[in-house]
Order: structure tokens, then C-alpha cells, then sequence
């Protein structure tokens, strides 16, 4: 039986928008906002933090004990070892990479993504080989053993900090599968990351602007909306 989890990668040490895993968007941080979607996930049986060994990490160590979420602390930088060990840790067979900085992923693509992965068993589903959603909409699934493979097959420090680098650059020796989801270029020019202030701004405007409580389909149409919305409000202002 494959056992898929989900990892949530985190960190407190970001150069564009320091200690952005706790950065307060619209009353939730932006981890707790990523947790509350991930719970939402169905094709995951279970998830999981994983942050760094890290003295500044302390505070996300802390938060996952408080609210009794599984934890892994590894390599900063070593992103790879991070990840195949807390894979372990937790018996996973494939993982879903669930990255810190996307408080607007949509969990209807990581469902159908997941359930191809686990029918076609892919070693890595994708959605940006080419991509086919905005940033922050990213989902990348990644087979256990074929990142086990990456580990001994390169040494080089980008390899290492980029999860999926090493498939995306030698694509002939993996069985990777690309979904497609939009085609518009207005939508793939988008944002919904946090990766600096301006996201920031963005995602707290995005938030305060939602109706939390509709149908989730209908949600992520909105969000869609208001991402749009806020980049011709700011060309305006430009």
C-alpha cells in the first residue's frame, strides 16, 4: 500500500521578507494559514512540518509542539536530506512538497494531482514542466526512493537547497508527468506567493477581501479574481 504524505517546508530565515513563516496576513500567520489548507488536502493520509536545526527555527519547532503537528527538524540548506529524511521519519512513499510561502494554493489541483501520482505512479507529478499555474499554485509530488536516488547522484550545493532542480535538469532519467491546468498567460503572469513585501501587501489584501466561509471552489475563484484585481490597481498606482 503507498503511503503519500504532505510536507510543509518552512523557515524562518528568508532574505527578501525575514521571518515570513510567522508574519501576520490578515490575523492568521502565514504558516497557520498553509496548515489550515493542508488539512483540507484528502489524498494525503497524513503531513508533516519540516524546518531546519536552526537556533532562528526554534520559534516553528515551538509552534508545531504547541498545536500537535509532526515535526522534522534537518539541514538548512541541505533541502534533499531534509526532505528524504523526514519522509522516513514518517514512512512515506511519495510526499507532497508543500512549500511555507503559499497561503493560496489550491487544494482541488493538489487532490487530482495526487490521485494521478499514486494511479500512474510518476516519480515526480508536476505542474511547471512547463508550468501551467501562477506561482503559488505550484504542486510538485516527489517519489521517496527516486529522491534517494538525486541524493547520490549529485553534490552540487543548488541541487541540494532546490528540491526538484535535479529532476527538472536531467528530466531523461525520470519518469516525470506534467498536469495541465491553465493556459492564459494573465493567469500564469499572476502571483499568489510570499516571497517579499509587495507579496505581502498583496496576500493581506487578497485575504481581507475573502469570504472565507463559501463553497472552496468558488473561494479559489476568487482568489483568481482578486489576484487580478490587485495587479491593475497597482499598475494604476504605477
Amino acid at each position: 500500500m503507498t503511503r503519500i504524505g504532505g510536507i510543509i517546508f518552512a523557515r524562518m530565515n528568508s532574505k527578501r521578507l525575514p521571518g515570513k513563516a510567522m508574519v501576520d496576513i490578515s490575523g492568521k500567520t502565514l504558516l497557520e494559514r498553509v496548515i489550515e489548507r493542508t488539512k483540507k488536502i484528502k489524498n494525503i493520509e497524513h503531513f508533516c512540518i519540516a524546518t531546519s536545526i536552526n537556533k532562528e527555527d526554534d520559534e516553528i519547532a515551538s509552534f508545531a509542539i504547541r498545536n500537535q503537528i509532526s515535526l522534522y527538524r534537518g539541514s538548512l540548506n541541505n533541502v534533499i536530506s531534509r526532505a528524504a529524511e523526514a519522509a522516513t521519519r514518517y514512512k512515506y512513499d511519495s510526499f507532497l512538497r508543500i512549500c511555507g510561502d503559499r497561503p493560496f494554493f489550491d487544494i482541488d489541483i493538489y487532490d487530482e494531482m495526487l490521485t494521478i501520482h499514486k494511479l500512474e505512479k510518476h516519480e515526480l507529478t508536476t505542474n511547471i514542466f512547463p508550468r501551467t499555474v501562477p506561482p503559488g499554485l505550484t504542486g510538485e509530488i516527489i517519489d521517496l526512493k527516486s529522491l534517494r536516488r538525486v541524493l547520490n547522484l549529485t553534490t552540487d550545493k543548488l541541487d541540494m537547497e532546490h528540491l526538484t532542480r535535479y529532476y527538472y535538469n536531467n528530466s531523461e532519467k525520470f519518469k516525470i508527468f506534467n498536469c495541465n491546468f491553465y493556459n492564459e498567460k494573465e493567469t500564469l503572469e499572476l502571483r499568489l506567493v510570499v516571497d517579499d513585501e509587495n507579496d505581502l501587501d498583496r496576500a493581506r489584501w487578497i485575504s481581507s477581501n475573502l469570504n472565507e466561509d463559501v463553497n472552496f471552489s468558488l473561494y479559489q475563484k476568487k482568489i483568481i479574481s482578486l489576484a487580478k484585481d490587485w495587479q491593475i490597481l497597482n499598475l494604476r498606482n504605477q
